[in-house]
């Protein structure tokens, strides 16, 4: 799934209210995410937790520094497999 825009509070509402259609992914697309909250990151860990569960290896695509700046300050930066955005992806 790819997430792009704002992944604030606001927009965290909306994604856990749709997350019987994208809960099951293993994969996020985040290279088109302009912004990220606390509230964005819980999202993600909640996600990943998920994933975890059921056995999976959440892994994220095209995560950017600040997402990286946020998941070390929380100390969750653990739970993600990142994997850069290549030009193929975009």
């Amino acid at each position: 799934m790819r997430l792009s825009g704002e992944l604030q509070a606001a927009q965290v509402i909306e994604l856990w209210q749709r997350r019987a259609d994208w809960w099951q992914e293993d994969l996020l697309e985040l290279g088109d995410v302009t912004t990220l909250d606390s509230a964005g990151l819980a999202l993600l860990v909640k996600w990943a937790k998920a994933a975890l569960a059921r056995g999976a290896t959440p892994q994220l695509v095209g995560a950017s520094a600040d997402f990286y700046t946020l998941a070390n300050l929380y100390g969750v930066a653990g739970l993600f497999q990142s994997t850069p955005l290549t030009t193929e992806d975009a």
